[in-house]
């Protein structure tokens, strides 16, 4: 059996209602998946209720211009390498994911670089009036990389918090939120999905 399976079947087991712990639960313990394959499933499969009400609440960047613009900064940047490495995964509420994620560590590297140069073009094209970068202090050289995001020139008014509390954040401050993370996405109103944007039209 392979994960095309599992993720069918939990899909199946999501669109009758079961709650995902419980289904990821049951599946994984069905397929003898491992903890890299579980994670996969919960990060790419979603009922067709929950994906057609994200699609409803996504943005086109170009909607951005004279926008406040809220950036999960670890989540966007480790999507925006996967997707310059040419391994994003596009999951079933169409939006772009990678398979890592953080847990308390991120290396600055030659890579950063390159996306945040990419960054700052979409934001050139995109036109926000200004843009938060909201990073989790609490992940390794968090300082550093807020250090670096100000050292570039950027065509809007940028400002860099360091924030243990990232999520909540994102749920409750106004503006446009940038990010991948379901939890929030179910919460705010509105988002773009800027690791799509660079996909599919660069």
């Amino acid at each position: 059996m392979s994960l095309h399976d599992a993720r069918e079947e939990l899909r199946y087991l999501l669109n009758r209602g079961y709650r995902k712990k419980t289904a990821v639960e049951f599946i994984s313990n069905h397929y003898e998946l491992t903890r890299d394959e579980r994670n996969l499933l919960v990060r790419t499969t979603f009922s067709d209720e929950e994906g057609a009400e994200r699609r409803t609440k996504a943005l086109s960047p170009n909607a951005l211009s004279g926008r406040r613009l809220l950036i999960d900064t670890y989540n966007v940047l480790i999507t925006l390498e996967v997707v310059l490495e040419g391994d994003p995964l596009v999951c079933d509420d169409d939006v772009i994911r990678d398979d890592a994620g953080v847990f308390g560590t991120y290396e600055i590297s030659e890579s950063t670089y390159a996306v945040l140069e990419k960054l700052v073009e979409f934001v050139r094209r995109t036109s926000p009036a200004s843009i938060v970068f909201l990073i989790d202090k609490d992940v390794s050289h968090s300082g550093e990389l807020a250090s670096l995001i100000r050292s570039y020139e950027w065509p809007a008014d940028i400002d860099t918090v360091l924030s243990s509390s990232v999520d909540h954040d994102l749920k409750h401050t106004e503006g446009v939120v940038a990010t991948g993370d379901s939890a929030i996405l179910r919460v705010v109103d509105e988002y773009v999905d800027i690791p799509k944007y660079f996909l599919f039209s660069w």
